[in-house]
């Protein structure tokens, strides 16, 4: 059976809850995830857990996260001179 550590972040948008579960590690066996729980936790990493391997589940964790990751860098040109007049402002 394989594990991995995930981690979960809950936060308040539009006066609604939403949670999103990141995924920190690769699946592995059970001592090898547990030992890297236990460093995460160790220097302060909040809300980890140890999650069973679900090739499912993972799988679509993994595209959520690469769809946020594509959606928060696609930024146009005009999109960043409107950052910057508006940080010249200030």
């Amino acid at each position: 059976m394989k594990y991995y550590v995930s981690k979960t972040d809950v936060s308040i948008i539009d006066g609604r809850i939403q949670a999103t579960e990141i995924i920190l590690t690769r699946p592995d066996n059970l001592s090898a995830t547990t030992e890297m729980h236990r460093r995460m936790e160790r220097i302060g990493v909040p809300h980890v857990a140890v999650c069973k391997h679900s090739p499912k589940r993972y799988k679509k964790l993994t595209s959520e996260a690469n769809k946020r990751r594509k959606k928060a860098r696609e930024l146009t040109v005009a999109e960043v001179a409107e950052i910057v007049a508006e940080l010249d402002k200030d």
